[in-house]
């Protein structure tokens, strides 16, 4: 059941270490008796290749979506309580690891994040050397480099991080099993927990609320200045209800980043069930999150 995610800049090396855990997993697994944890567990690598994504579907945001969506399809269909699932990609963007955390604690299973670090120039040779029908464009590699949001042990989503340097010979797969196998799975919370089928009028209140709170941040920031609390909902005095704020960074938000976040949790929330009273609540826990985590 677990995930491991590969992180790095493009001809970092990082397929190279993936292939390699894939083969140490799969003879450690082999070598246990049947009661041992881990034992008849299946491996299962992913990566672009696999997944036939192409390097030239990251230079544009809608065929890099597409891209990711592909990925998180295969993580999807194959977390399950037999399998380990190696995901190796650049997965440079902290919303989109965010995601897969989520998914991983939906199903109580273990993560562990693997940053591949290498120096820029290393990854330019490194990318001239490969076959041409296999190389980088140069100006996307730099591109992408640029765009890397660097992984933190700090948050769940990143942690535990094990990092790797580019010259290295092999992942310390003793960090890499007990973070995997032997740690305990994290419980699901409230806002990642899978739940049965949603009433009919789920989805529509979903999005009516979801919308509701971005249209109000919206508003606060068209009448004040950056930064400050935007009150979403007020006490209720009857119900014993307490106020709900966000708390806005000293920067402005855009009206994009704002959707992109409320399509983000409409989308990990789409097939489960939220009572309708918990909806707001966990949305403004969740982009109070985005917003202020750097």
């Amino acid at each position: 059941m677990p995930l491991i995610l590969f992180v790095g800049y493009p001809s970092s090396g990082k397929t190279r270490f993936a292939r390699k855990l894939c083969e140490q997993l799969k003879q450690k697994i082999s070598s246990l008796n049947l009661t041992e944890p881990g034992a008849g567990m299946k491996v299962i690598l992913h990566n672009d290749e696999t997944l036939r994504i192409n390097h030239q579907m990251y230079k544009e945001s809608t065929s890099e979506k597409a891209a990711r969506g592909e990925q998180m399809s295969a993580v999807k269909r194959d977390l399950s309580k037999n399998n380990i699932v190696i995901l190796d990609g650049l997965n440079y963007i902290k919303g989109f690891r965010y995601q897969l955390f989520c998914e991983t604690k939906n199903l109580s299973t273990t993560y562990c994040v693997i940053q591949v670090i290498a120096p820029n120039s290393v990854c330019f040779q490194w990318n001239q050397d490969r076959p041409e029908t296999d190389r980088w464009d140069s100006s996307l590699v730099k591109e992408l480099i640029m765009r890397f949001e660097e992984p933190d042990g700090r948050n769940r989503w990143d942690s535990p991080l094990i990092p790797i340097s580019y010259d290295d010979e092999e992942v310390p797969f003793d960090d890499v099993w007990t973070s995997v196998i032997l740690k305990k799975p994290p419980k699901p919370n409230q806002s990642t927990f899978l739940k049965p089928a949603a009433a009919s009028d789920y989805l529509q209140e979903l999005d009516r609320l979801t919308s509701k709170v971005v249209d109000s941040v919206i508003q606060y920031q068209n009448l004040n200045q950056i930064g400050g609390k935007v009150l979403i909902k007020a006490k209720n005095e009857r119900t014993d209800a307490q106020s709900i704020y966000i708390n806005m960074p000293a920067v402005n938000v855009s009206i994009a980043q704002l959707q992109r976040l409320r399509r983000t949790y409409v989308s990990m929330n789409r097939m489960r069930s939220i009572d309708n009273q918990s909806i707001i609540p966990l949305f403004v826990q969740f982009i109070d999150h985005a917003l202020n985590t750097d």
